[in-house]
């Protein structure tokens, strides 16, 4: 099992590590943490996934999926990129809550500047709830105090860049 032999390589780097021995041990630490820490691999493995869970049915398909949303949900950019189909679907699918959300979409990306999570999630929840609409659960997600002011600014920001296309006809300064 892959799974027991990468446990396995840690365990022989983990006992590499010793003061004296720096030189050894430090590249592959490195590339180790990097692997973690960058999240590369997880994203080709989720989009490997994704690939092939329309040909799985039943109970393996479910199974599937909730890997894939497990990977998706720990990664910042799986959420950047969620929130930004989020807002592009709602641009291209739904005309009346897309005005709304570009109403206030100045309102809302000050308010995020100035880092003020629950009223931008009170505006957007308000937008949501006006309309008829259920919140999306990526928004949710946003909310987490798990992210840091800066990683929340840029789910909004993301999030509303489908929303701030220019109008037509309009110039723009």
């Amino acid at each position: 099992m892959i799974a027991k032999e990468i446990e396995n390589k840690l365990n022989e780097l983990f006992a590499k590590i010793n003061p004296d021995n720096v030189d050894e041990w430090f590249d592959d630490v490195k590339k180790t943490v990097d692997i973690f820490l960058l999240g590369e691999k997880l994203f080709d493995l989720s989009k490997a996934l994704e690939k092939i869970v329309d040909d799985i049915s039943g109970d393996k398909r479910w199974k599937v999926d909730s890997l894939i949303k497990r990977i998706q949900q720990s990664e910042p950019d799986f959420l950047i990129e969620r929130l930004k189909r989020r807002g592009g679907g709602i641009v291209a699918n739904d005309k009346t809550l897309s005005e709304a959300i570009q109403k206030e979409s100045l309102k809302i990306l000050e308010q995020a500047r100035l880092g003020k999570r629950d009223a931008v999630i009170g505006m957007l929840l308000r937008i949501f709830v006006v309309n008829n609409k259920r919140f999306p659960d990526e928004l949710i997600e946003v909310v987490k105090p798990k992210h840091d002011i800066n990683l929340f600014r840029a789910f909004i920001y993301s999030f509303l860049s489908s929303f701030s296309r220019p109008k037509e006809g309009k110039d723009e300064e």
